[in-house]
């Protein structure tokens, strides 16, 4: 049986799709059309370098159980030509004498688990599926509460951008899934 529709000569569906089947909403259609959102492929990259960076620390933690956290900051901080005695390093160091086996490893599993979402997160947005940008959105949102507790505990400029970031995040995937939705509803009826 053929395709009753072909489209265009030549014309082949999008990567991942079938031959056919009906194309999403804000993605490309077969013709080559250009409707996707080019924000998309950066968020999943801020969100794969989230992942490295993540998984990477949870398996330092994991791996150097018994290290002296404070003594490594310490060495890193002098290698680095900063000043150990400084305001920021000085507290840095200081809540790393506290770290024990125990916390450490308890760290290394948390940092693990949320760079395995950031990783899903990512992978799911640079393919353009709908159920990772609600994941995005869920798992974004949950962290602006704590966020906004630790901004009013002790806030600095780097804590300030990070939250307009991720609610610019947030409000731009509802924003996009709004319109998708209405895209779809609008063709149903159409």
């Amino acid at each position: 049986m053929s395709n009753p529709d072909p489209g265009p000569a030549g014309a082949h569906p999008p990567r991942g799709a079938r031959a056919g089947a009906p194309t999403r909403p804000g993605s490309s259609d077969a013709s080559g059309g250009a409707t996707q959102s080019r924000l998309l492929p950066v968020l999943a990259g801020e969100r794969g370098l989230r992942a490295v960076v993540l998984i990477g620390i949870g398996l330092i933690l994991l791996t150097h159980l018994h290290t002296d956290w404070a003594d490594t900051a310490r060495r890193l901080i002098d290698r680095a030509g900063l000043d150990p005695s400084g305001n920021e390093t000085g507290k840095l160091i200081s809540s790393l004498t506290t770290v024990g086996p125990r916390q450490a490893a308890r760290d290394g599993v948390v940092a693990l688990a949320y760079g395995a979402l950031e990783a899903v997160e990512g992978v799911g947005l640079w393919r353009r599926r709908t159920w990772a940008e609600y994941l995005t959105i869920l798992s974004t949102a949950l962290l602006l509460i704590p966020e906004v507790q630790e901004l009013a505990k002790r806030p600095t400029d780097l804590k300030i951008i990070g939250l307009v970031l991720n609610v610019v995040i947030v409000a731009y995937l509802i924003a996009r899934l709004v319109r998708s939705r209405r895209r779809d509803r609008d063709t149903a009826r159409g």
